[in-house]
C-alpha cells in the first residue's frame, strides 16, 4: 500500500470507497497518533452553492455525540472539499443488510441509535437527506453511527434530489422544505426493509415514484410470516412514518424511542444485544499497515550516520580522523563561546504559532466565570513559558497584538518550529482540555479531566500541570 500521499498533516493510507458523491480514504493523523476517515467532496461551480457547502460542513462539524460520526477537519480548496472525520471500524448497514436478515433485537438496537442520532442533529436544525443503508455505521463496539451529511441542508430549505433514490420522502422529491419528519420517513423504509428484507417504494431495484407519491407498500402482514410477525406496536409506528403527508408523521423522535424501548423490553434479554455477534461476520478486514510505525523518537532526534569498517579504509578516512582530533582540541574553546552565546540569547524569545483554539460547550452548562478561548490560550501560554522563558507567539489564536497568519499560511510563511494547538470539549457531565505540541514534524499532546462545578482556580491549577507535563 502506498502511504506517499498527504493531505496538510494527514497522511492517505488507503482508499475505503468510492461512490457518486465523493471518494472516502483512511488517513493517519501523526499528530494526535490516530486513524482517520476523510472524505473528499468536488464542490459545485457556483460560488454560492460552494459557500453553501462550506457553511454546511461547519455545522455537521459543531456536533458532538457517540451517535453521530465526529467531524475533526474541514479542508477545502477551490474546487474541492475534504471532511476529517473519526474512524469507525466495521461495516455500514447496506453490507450488512445484504449478507444477513437481522432479528427483532438487531433491528430495534439499529433504529433507536438512529432515532438518537436524528435528535441530536434536529438540535442543530440539520436535515441529513440522504439517511441510507450505507450512510449508517455498525462500529466494532455494537453500536450504530449515523454518517455522511453530503447534502444535509438547514431545516426548513428546500433540498434538491440529490440524494439517493430509495431514501428519498415524498418532499424531497418534489423540492419541498424538509424537516425531521423526512428524515422519519426514510427510517421507517430503512425499518420496513430490515423486516421484510424488500425496499418499500422500489420494484426490480429502482424507485417508483408514482408508488412513492401516491400509494401504500405492501402491507408487513404480507410479507412476513406470522410466527415472525413484530408485535402490533411496531407494525403501527412503521405505518405511521411511512405517511405520504409529512403532518400525519409523528413530530420528532419522542415518539418513535418510546415505542422501539417499549418493544425491546418485550424481548428475551438475550436476544436485545444481538445485533454485535450478527454483524462481525460483515466487519472489514483491518491491515497491520494502516498504522504507520512509530520509529523511537531519540532515533529520529539524536540518530547520525556512522561509517561501517570497510569506509575506514577509504583515503578520505584519514582527513576526517584528522578534522576529528582538530575539533576535540578546540573543544574547549567551542564549549567557552558556547556558554557566552548562550548567556547573550538567554533573554531571547521562542517563536510559537497558535492555532485557533477549538472551544465546544454541548447544552446548558455553566464554567467557571472567567474561562473563554482567550483565556484558556493565556493559561496555556503562561506554562509554556515557565517552561521555556520567554515566548514570541504568532498565528490566529496568539494574544492581541501578536503576530497573526492565515489559518491555512503554509510552514515556510510561519517561519516557526512550534506549534501550539488548545482545545475544550465540554457535555454536562465534565470537559475535557486537550493540548497538543507539534515541533519539527514530531507531536505530542496531553488531556486533563475538568469539572464544570469546580473553581476556577482548579482548572487552572489542572491546564498548567497537563501543559507543563508536555513541554517538561
Amino acid at each position: 500500500m502506498s502511504t506517499a500521499s498527504r493531505l496538510g498533516p494527514y497522511r492517505i493510507m488507503r482508499l475505503i470507497n468510492q461512490g457518486g458523491q465523493g471518494s472516502v480514504y483512511l488517513g493517519y493523523d501523526s499528530r494526535l497518533q490516530r486513524r482517520v476517515a476523510i472524505k473528499v467532496y468536488t464542490l459545485p461551480g457556483q460560488r454560492a452553492a460552494r459557500k453553501q457547502c462550506l457553511r454546511e460542513a461547519q455545522l455537521v462539524a459543531a456536533i458532538h455525540s457517540p451517535k453521530v460520526v465526529q467531524v475533526y477537519d474541514v479542508i477545502d480548496s477551490p474546487e474541492h472539499l475534504a471532511l476529517v472525520m473519526e474512524y469507525v471500524p466495521g461495516c455500514d448497514l447496506e453490507e450488512f443488510l445484504s449478507s444477513v436478515r437481522p432479528s427483532l433485537g438487531s433491528i430495534l438496537a439499529i433504529c433507536a441509535d438512529i432515532a438518537g442520532a436524528l435528535a441530536v442533529i434536529r438540535q442543530q436544525r440539520i436535515v441529513h437527506g440522504d439517511l441510507k443503508a450505507s450512510n449508517i455505521l455498525i462500529a466494532d463496539t455494537g453500536r450504530v453511527k449515523l454518517t455522511d451529511f453530503g447534502i444535509a441542508r438547514v431545516a426548513g430549505e428546500g433540498v434538491d434530489t440529490a440524494g439517493s433514490r430509495t431514501a428519498v420522502s415524498p418532499e424531497q422529491l418534489l423540492g419541498r422544505p424538509m424537516d425531521i419528519r423526512s428524515d422519519l420517513f426514510v427510517l421507517g423504509c430503512l425499518l420496513y426493509r430490515m423486516l421484510t428484507g424488500v425496499q418499500p417504494f422500489c420494484r426490480g431495484g429502482e424507485l417508483d415514484t408514482r408508488l412513492l407519491l401516491e400509494q401504500q407498500p405492501v402491507p408487513l402482514q404480507e410479507l412476513i410470516s406470522p410466527e415472525m410477525m413484530p408485535p402490533d406496536e411496531l407494525v403501527g409506528l412503521v405505518d405511521q412514518l411511512l405517511q405520504k403527508d409529512p403532518s400525519a408523521r409523528p413530530a420528532n423522535t419522542h415518539a418513535v424511542r418510546r415505542v422501539l424501548r417499549k418493544v425491546s423490553r418485550e424481548i428475551p434479554l438475550a436476544a436485545s444485544h444481538s445485533l454485535l455477534d450478527e454483524a462481525r461476520p460483515c466487519f472489514r478486514r483491518e491491515y497491520a499497515e494502516d498504522v504507520p510505525p512509530q520509529l523511537p523518537r531519540d532515533l529520529l532526534r539524536d540518530g547520525r550516520s556512522r561509517l561501517d569498517a570497510a569506509a575506514e579504509h577509504h583515503p578520505g578516512a584519514l582527513l576526517r580522523r584528522w578534522l576529528s582530533a582538530s575539533r576535540a582540541r578546540s573543544a574547549v574553546a567551542a564549549v567557552a563561546v558556547a556558554v557566552a552565546l548562550l548567556i547573550v540569547l538567554r533573554g531571547a524569545a521562542t517563536p510559537i504559532y497558535v492555532e485557533l483554539p477549538v472551544l465546544r460547550v454541548h447544552g446548558d452548562i455553566r464554567l467557571p466565570g472567567e474561562v473563554s478561548a482567550a483565556w484558556l490560550v493565556e493559561q496555556t501560554l503562561d506554562a509554556v513559558s515557565e517552561s521555556m522563558g520567554p515566548l514570541q507567539t504568532s498565528g490566529p489564536g496568539a494574544p492581541a497584538g501578536a503576530t497573526v497568519y492565515a489559518p491555512d499560511a503554509a510552514p515556510h510563511q510561519r517561519q516557526v518550529d512550534e506549534h501550539l494547538r488548545i482545545g475544550l470539549s465540554c457535555t454536562a457531565a465534565l470537559c475535557v482540555f486537550e493540548v497538543s505540541r507539534e515541533r519539527r514534524g514530531v507531536a505530542e499532546h496531553r488531556q486533563a479531566i475538568l469539572f464544570p462545578d469546580r473553581s476556577l482556580a482548579a482548572w487552572r491549577q489542572l491546564i498548567r500541570s497537563a501543559t507543563a507535563a508536555l513541554y517538561r
